[in-house]
């Protein structure tokens, strides 16, 4: 595309860094062998200690524009800087130490061309490093928004946006924020404004590690901190222990749910439904099928630990399972034999 006698390319990779030098070149080497060639890459250096830049300056391919911030200002404001400065009909982003399929923005530019009302797409990720495995977003807008008050509708760093969108209502990421959860807000916000959609194929590739910005902090804080801000955009009026019941459907706790932990839990869920049925914010049957599968989710757990929270659960579920009974009964006579809770197997947890 020209612009006044200027080539444009119509997509612009967005890719914010800090201190990922031992990654960085490898995840702009996967941007440039991509078969869609009409692209530019923005690298957003956010003050790096390392030698992160020096890795993106030898590459020497036209197609990238090393953005320097001389001084540290935080992954949402080096993003922003990248929004700012990008040029292309459609902002595709990755991390600086994940890659990308060749295929990947292919794949995305033909998806958003052929679906002109979706103005985001993501992909399937495929995990690596400290562990393998095959991550998935919900393939049709409805399906994410339903589930959106748990998680992200597209996985932020497989994603396409239409900037058509982000820049006629200025959508940002908010420069305050300083802690991990940026791009679930981002999500938030320019929810909406459009329709999100993914490609189920793995076509990012997302690095697991101690380069993590969340590795060795603190899961139920940072979940918590997001959570308080994410009340705050969609009105949801919510104390402390709800707080609390709330990350219980993450299975984020300091401590194993008690009776009084589960009936709390079992309300919340109630006035939550109440609420969304009254303001509308998420597909009312996606929404409440989400939160009765996480409630649910919580009872082999809890049966493991204490029963009078696994009856607690039964009496709230109010569904005659014969499994769960007949689990539960298992668990008693083990019990009564000197059974440890660590000596059961368990089905393995939901994903968060």
């Amino acid at each position: 595309m020209n612009i006044a006698g200027v080539r444009v390319p119509r997509v612009s990779v967005l890719m914010t860094l800090y201190n990922k030098g031992s990654f960085v070149e490898e995840a702009a080497r996967s941007v440039l062998k991509s078969t869609y060639e009409d692209l530019e890459l923005i690298v957003v250096d956010d003050a790096s200690t390392d030698d992160g830049p020096q890795h993106i300056q030898r590459m020497e391919d036209p197609r990238i524009r090393l953005l320097m911030i001389e001084r540290n200002s935080g992954r949402p404001a080096a993003a922003n800087k990248g929004y700012d400065a990008a040029t292309g009909e459609f902002i595709a982003v990755l991390d600086a130490d994940d890659r990308m399929h060749e295929d990947r923005i292919a794949r995305q530019v033909a998806y958003l061309d052929a679906h002109p009302d979706v103005g985001a797409v993501g992909t399937g990720l495929s995990v690596f490093g400290s562990k393998k495995e095959l991550w998935n977003w919900p393939e049709q807008d409805e399906e994410g928004r339903g589930k959106m008050l748990f998680g992200d509708p597209v996985c932020y760093g497989t994603a396409m946006f239409r900037r058509a969108i982000i820049e006629q209502h200025h959508l940002r990421c908010d420069e305050t924020w300083r802690t991990p959860g940026m791009d679930f807000l981002f999500l938030l916000t320019i929810a909406p404004h459009l329709k999100f959609a993914n490609i189920l194929e793995p076509l990012t590739y997302y690095r697991v590690g101690d380069q993590n910005m969340r590795h060795g902090r603190d899961p139920l804080e940072d979940r918590a901190l997001v959570y308080r801000r994410e009340f705050e955009m969609f009105g949801i009026l919510a104390s402390d222990q709800d707080l609390r019941s709330q990350l219980m459907l993450h299975r984020l706790f300091r401590h194993i749910p008690d009776k009084h932990d589960i009936v709390a839990l079992a309300d919340w869920i109630e006035r939550l439904s109440a609420m969304n049925r009254e303001k509308r914010l998420f597909p009312v049957r996606i929404f409440e099928a989400e939160l009765h599968r996480r409630f649910r989710g919580l009872f082999y757990l809890v049966a493991d630990h204490d029963l009078s929270a696994a009856y607690a659960h039964l009496r709230c579920t109010g569904i005659l399972n014969f499994t769960n009974w007949r689990y539960l009964a298992l668990v008693t006579l083990r019990r009564l034999s000197g059974w440890r809770p660590e000596d059961l197997t368990t089905p393995e947890p939901i994903r968060s």
